[in-house]
């Protein structure tokens, strides 16, 4: 018999492969551009709202999470991917473009990453195991749609392609919400064992930001931890081919990037029950600086995709590691609103980062910005002592 938490992490696996078409975007871009008679540049915007939507979700979901049952966020999640998709799908102008793929999808995809990462971040044990499926899942979404999406494209054109999306991933949302819990608790061991009791208390429960203060400094450390750790990757993923010296190797670096993001993150999660996530991001941070050394002093386009290689396994396991560290240092209860702060530094950079590399670029080459990320990754490996040190003060 399968345990109610295992249930409920194959539910937020389900719901974070479900939420990945944001990061299809490159699939079906140039198609729109076509369709809709507008430059490629313009195009993006859709896909810049996108993430400012995706992060908007996350941080606003975060906090919804910690009051809604998951089930019932996850129907929600799913009206907005349907709603999304659908008006992507009869879009014939750009700012319907915008809103349909940028703001509904966008932000229904933050709120399902939302409430799928606080299923994981509040199990009891084998917490690092239950982050890693998870969000492994949201990588792995894309990389299983990406060709289905191509292949739709040829078979039944945008509009059809966009509709069987709708169609499929609507139905995986239900799905999901099925087996996600009916009530906020959420998935509290993985043992087939059930969960203790949680003390009960008196004290009316603390609500919004005023719960975190205690926490405060936690937060911040891990904001800042978690966009000094993602941002090489995120730039990198905007430059792959440039970061990777020839023309030739740049379907190859993105390849490369995407596989080293997912293995990251399938990866993280159990090394870091092992020997705890501390000690893991201390790895994560010494492999960052190796890479981002690697891209300034290796002129090779070999050496390039190893760095590229390891700088999105590293990625990826700061995407699992972040919510651990939030885990340990706030309560339960307030894990989504925690958490959806701390992301807010991915959406700032993720944002930021690959346009302030490209007018960077312009001027002194990609060597240079290779540099500028070298240090980053040292102030990431300094992030990661603020962490420790937190968390020591907290005595969790």
């Amino acid at each position: 018999m399968v345990s109610p938490a295992w249930r409920a992490l194959t539910g937020a696996a389900l719901l974070d492969f479900a939420v990945s078409p944001l990061f299809l975007w490159d699939a079906f871009s140039g198609v729109l551009s076509s369709e809709l008679q507008v430059s490629s540049p313009s195009s993006s915007l859709a896909y810049a709202v996108g993430l400012a939507a995706f992060t908007a979700g996350v941080l606003v979901g975060g906090r919804l999470a910690d009051a809604v049952a998951p089930r019932r966020l996850a129907l929600v999640v799913g009206g907005g991917v349907v709603l999304g998709l659908a008006a992507t799908a009869s879009a014939e102008s750009l700012p319907v473009l915008v809103l349909g793929f940028g703001v509904v999808l966008g932000g229904a995809t933050g709120l399902g990453y939302a409430t799928a990462v606080r299923v994981a971040g509040t199990a009891a044990t084998k917490r690092g195991s239950a982050v890693a499926v998870v969000v492994s899942a949201y990588a792995a979404g894309a990389v299983v749609l990406a060709p289905v999406v191509d292949v739709l494209l040829g078979v039944v054109g945008r509009a059809g392609m966009f509709a069987v999306l709708a169609v499929l991933l609507g139905g995986l949302v239900v799905c999901a919400s099925a087996l996600l819990p009916d009530t906020v608790a959420s998935a509290r061991s993985l043992s087939a064992e059930p969960a203790p009791a949680e003390a009960s208390s008196t004290e009316p429960a603390a609500t919004g930001l005023a719960a975190l203060r205690p926490y405060s400094r936690p937060i911040l450390a891990s904001w800042t931890m978690f966009w000094l750790g993602s941002a090489p990757a995120l730039v990198a993923f905007g430059h792959a081919g440039d970061f990777a010296r020839t023309p030739e190797s740049a379907i190859a670096a993105v390849v490369l990037l995407n596989a080293g993001n997912f293995l990251g993150r399938l990866a993280a999660g159990p090394v870091a029950d092992r020997i705890g996530h501390v000690p893991a991001l201390h790895a994560t941070a010494a492999a960052l600086v190796g890479a981002c050394l690697t891209l300034v002093l290796v002129a090779r386009p070999a050496g390039a995709l190893a760095a590229l290689l390891v700088l999105g396994a590293q990625y990826g396991a700061v995407s699992v590691l972040t919510p651990m560290a939030v885990a340990d240092t706030v309560p339960a209860d307030r894990f989504g609103t925690a958490y959806g702060a701390v992301f807010s530094g991915w959406g700032v950079v993720g944002l930021a980062g690959p346009v302030g590399a490209a007018w960077m670029a312009t001027a002194t080459g990609y060597p240079a910005v290779a540099g500028v990320l070298a240090g980053v990754a040292a102030l990431f490996w300094a992030a990661v002592v603020w962490v420790s040190s937190t968390r020591s003060a907290t005595g969790r």
